[in-house]
């Protein structure tokens, strides 16, 4: 893979709307518009549903990124473009995605080549530039070394399934994301953990990242030769697993008083497939189910003797 040298271009604010445990809340989305070469905005199809009922996401719409420099590659097509935000990230989290933006941005995969995200990115140490930021092991969420790289990988996995380029490894999270619905993220975790795709094209295809501190959004672009065929993903809850409860004691509180040390978040099973229409045949691609756990919502409930009145 060859790099160039690109500076970041910022994005319009926008965000992904997302419930309490990254569960996706009913929302009307536009119809997408097709990828042209002229770089204008462009909204990727997406499609959740959870039974009968609708669960769409408002999908961001901003400017494409990365343009000017795919353009002198000569490759002036928008492939698919994809945005999540990190409110949810700690400021130290946030700089990875700076991190990670600026390790993807430029990065031109060769025909038949294979891109590995910790080749790119990784690894994924404070001496490789990341910073502590959080993630998950089992079900719960822990500080971690390099905390906020699975969504870089979750970003571009989201915009390459929407292309034809061929997915060669991919790992779901223990739990839901609050970025990306469920079925549309990857994890990654030093050397054994990684997200991989292959170019399949006869054109080398182009990456564009940003991240936007301020407006806390992350944004991946993929560019090629040639028009894509537009890909329509789709997801389907088929379970929803309860958030359980854990309630601890303590005397570091007083008697009665309560505090939330975890809020928890429902598990989901979700299932996961892709269409495209060419000449005027649909043709369905099954991704499968991913599992998430459910993660507890912890309290504490106060034991200790009531400070008296003075």
């Amino acid at each position: 893979m060859k790099r160039v040298v690109l500076s970041l271009i910022a994005v319009a604010p926008a965000v992904v709307q997302l419930g309490l445990g990254g569960l996706l809340q009913p929302h009307k989305v536009q119809a997408a518009p097709s990828p042209s070469a002229s770089g204008s905005a462009f909204m990727p199809s997406h499609h959740v549903t959870m039974g009968s009922r609708s669960l769409d996401p408002i999908i961001p719409l901003v400017p494409a990124v990365g343009k000017a420099e795919a353009g002198k590659a000569g490759l002036q097509y928008l492939l698919a473009q994809r945005t999540t935000n990190f409110h949810h990230a700690s400021e130290s989290q946030a700089l990875n995605m700076k991190v990670l933006a600026s390790r993807l941005n430029g990065v031109v995969v060769r025909p038949g080549e294979t891109f590995s995200y910790y080749k790119v990115v990784g690894p994924y140490t404070e001496a490789n530039g990341f910073h502590w930021g959080r993630a998950f092991q089992g079900n719960r969420i822990v500080p971690s070394m390099g905390g906020g790289v699975c969504q870089g990988a979750s970003t571009l996995y989201s915009a390459v399934l929407r292309t034809d380029l061929q997915v060669l490894e991919r790992h779901p999270h223990s739990l839901t994301v609050p970025y990306l619905p469920p079925g549309e993220d990857a994890t990654v975790a030093s050397t054994y953990l990684n997200f991989r795709f292959k170019n399949t094209y006869d054109k080398p295809v182009y990456i564009a990242a940003t991240a936007d501190i301020k407006k806390r959004l992350l944004t991946v672009a993929l560019w090629g030769a040639r028009p894509a065929v537009p890909v329509q993903v789709h997801h389907k809850v088929l379970e929803v697993y309860p958030v359980p409860t854990v309630q601890q004691k303590t005397n570091a509180i007083p008697r009665g008083q309560t505090r939330v040390l975890a809020p928890g978040q429902a598990g989901v099973k979700a299932h996961t497939w892709v269409t495209k229409t060419i000449a005027g045949q649909r043709i369905t691609k099954d991704l499968g189910i991913d599992t998430y756990r459910a993660s507890p919502r912890i309290t504490e409930v106060g034991t200790g003797v009531s400070p008296r009145p003075t």
